[in-house]
Order: structure tokens, then sequence, then C-alpha cells
């Protein structure tokens, strides 16, 4: 008889959570735990393909609901880099390391995300200035997602090792 994992259906089910209240739109614009559910399983998840997978599949089933465009693009690359980003803590999940993959996950998504923005934009020109004013006008975006990150990025990595601490049975993902 094969194993009933704990911790994979709790993991699995914040990550339906989730994908629902992105669904819902319940918080404002950029300030969503997308980056934190991408770092919590690859940094736990035994098998990386979940780490993938799960996230993405998400993302597709919301954005089923919510529609979206080119940029869409830009948003599936940096989450698939941020989940690559997140086997930096795998089995070393410290308080300072998801701090600094949880910043250097903001950065990569606001680079990432803003070049698809103003690449082939009829409303940048496609010059310096263009690029330029593209990233000063996503400024505000951008603090806005890294403080959704970090808030995100510590409550549900605190409550994970909180509850593998607590119930040993979620001591390893499969």
């Amino acid at each position: 008889m094969k194993k009933f994992n704990y911790a994979s259906i709790t993991l699995v089910g914040l990550i339906v959570l989730v994908a629902a209240l992105r669904i819902a739109q319940v918080f404002p614009p950029n300030f969503a735990p997308v980056t934190a559910i991408c770092l919590l399983g690859s940094a736990y998840f035994t098998r990386k393909w979940m780490a993938f997978i799960i996230p993405m599949a998400i993302l597709a089933i919301s954005d089923l609901v919510l529609g979206g465009g080119k940029e869409m693009i830009g948003v599936y690359v940096s989450y698939a880099l941020i989940v690559i980003l997140g086997f930096a803590l795998n089995n070393n999940v410290k308080p300072v390391r998801v701090i600094l993959v949880t910043l250097s996950s903001s950065i990569l998504f606001f680079i990432i995300t803003n070049f698809v923005c103003w690449y082939g934009s009829l409303f940048y020109a496609q010059n310096w200035d263009g690029f330029l004013l593209n990233y000063i006008g996503a400024f505000p975006y951008f603090r806005t997602s890294l403080v959704s990150d970090m808030l995100f990025s510590g409550a549900f990595f605190a409550a994970f090792e909180t509850v593998k601490v607590s119930f040993p049975k979620f001591a390893s993902l499969k």
C-alpha cells in the first residue's frame, strides 16, 4: 500500500487556494502569493517536476478565467525561472536565504515582464527612452510586488516550517 503524503497534499491545497484567490482577485494588482508558492514548491518538493507543473498549471487555469495577452509569456518564463531560483533553498531553508531568493525573484520578475511589455509595444517607443520610460512607469508595481513577495514568502515558509516541526509527517514532500 502506498504511503499517504500529508505534506504534498497540504502544499497542493495551498497552491489551489492561491489559484482561487488569484481568480477571485481579492488582492490589489501585483499583490499575489504566486512567487511564494513557486519558491515554497521548489524548496520542499522532492520531485522537482512538481515544483514546475503545479504553479504553472495553477497559472494556466486561472488565466483561462482572467485572460491575458502576450505579456503572459514573460510571466510564465519568470515563474519558471523563479522555481529554478527556489532550488537554492532545497534542504537549506533559512530566513536570510529565503529573503535573498525572494528579493532576487522579485527583481527577476520585474525585469523580464517589463521587457516583454516594452518589446514591440505601440505605447512605448522602441528605443532607449521608451525602454527607460517603461521601467520607470512600472516601478510602483515593483514596489507592490516586492512587498507582496516578501510578506507571502515569509508567512508561507514560516508556517510550513512550523507545521513540519509540530507534525513530523510533514518532514518531506514527494
